[in-house]
């Protein structure tokens, strides 16, 4: 008599076993450096792609922010103001912005932070502080000038573009701003997010080296998890064919980066720590041939769909101080 063992797997567990087993895409160019040399060269050629993939063929060309300030704050009981305001980013496309800057500020002297925001929310939400959003509030509390722009929009201006490459280039001019502002260590700027958010903190710190520390948070899986019940737009053409996540968070070594993802992540339409996990120890492989395994941390919490915060703080703390 044969005997069956009934084996009892959870959806996001069946997803992770059959996604570790599965080739996830063609990734023409995943990351297999051996060494810290090879590592150089495959990032400025994965920068170069992704550049051309998102942007319209290449790196778009920086034009004058002609900065406009609709207003300012004094907020009673704080230790920063508060500021509205909108810079150019491409000849005919403007950023709105929210900017907190301490009160103590010194010339030169004070770190900043690009607090970017998931689906729903807005730049106002993240330095209000409002809902999921409080990491953006905390930092500025903590003493940082704090930028929020607003990147949730799904209208793409340039049919060459992607949304995701609009979303990227005007959090990476949002960098040029800080960099303008006298009171910005521009040696100390960092960048956390949650959700659409953690997805471009992903892309800003793997293409703008100027990024010293980034938190993505709620965002870390597989590609292929990406196509069940995911709003579309993390998607465009070539992705696939050359990167999974864990390839694109590779350019981000030998910089400072902490990942969070929630136990109670699910598939479909969540972020599961089991594919986390696995995308993760990729991501490691390129911090070791680095030699820096200590500079990337994956912060597995016990909620959900949110920003955690304890050791991303730690961390932020660590690197930009």
């Amino acid at each position: 008599m044969k005997r069956f063992v009934v084996v009892s797997l959870t959806l996001a567990g069946l997803c992770a076993l059959c996604l570790a087993d599965a080739p996830l895409t063609k990734r023409a160019l995943r990351f297999r450096a051996a060494n810290s040399d090879d590592a150089r060269q495959w990032q400025q050629k994965a920068r170069e792609k992704l550049f051309a993939l998102m942007m319209g063929g290449r790196r778009p060309d920086r034009v004058p922010l002609d900065a406009q300030l609709p207003k300012r704050e004094e907020l009673a009981g704080t230790n920063y103001t508060l500021q509205e305001l909108t810079f150019q980013t491409l000849p005919d496309r403007r950023v709105h912005c929210w900017l907190t800057m301490p009160k103590n500020a010194k010339r030169g002297a004070t770190p900043a932070m690009l607090a970017l925001h998931g689906h729903g929310g807005t730049g106002e939400k993240a330095v209000r502080g409002e809902g999921i959003y409080w990491y953006g509030k905390a930092l500025a509390e903590r003493g940082y000038v704090v930028i929020a722009p607003d990147i949730g929009s799904h209208e793409l201006q340039h049919k060459d573009w992607t949304l995701m490459g609009q979303r990227t280039w005007d959090a990476m001019v949002c960098v040029d701003y800080l960099c303008s502002l006298p009171e910005v260590d521009k040696t100390r700027i960092g960048t956390a997010g949650l959700s659409l958010g953690g997805e471009t903190v992903m892309y800003v710190a793997a293409l703008d080296t100027r990024i010293k520390v980034a938190v993505s948070s709620g965002w870390l899986t597989r590609l292929d998890n990406m196509k069940n019940r995911h709003c579309p737009c993390w998607n465009f053409p070539g992705l696939e064919e050359n990167f999974d996540f864990s390839d694109i968070f590779a350019l981000v070594a030998p910089r400072a980066l902490v990942i969070e993802n929630g136990l109670k992540e699910k598939a479909p339409g969540g972020f599961p720590t089991e594919l986390a996990r696995a995308a993760f120890e990729e991501i490691q492989a390129a911090y070791k041939v680095l030699g820096v395994e200590n500079k990337v941390t994956l912060d597995v919490h016990d909620g959900g769909h949110v920003f955690h915060g304890t050791v991303a703080m730690e961390w932020i703390e660590r690197e930009l101080r």
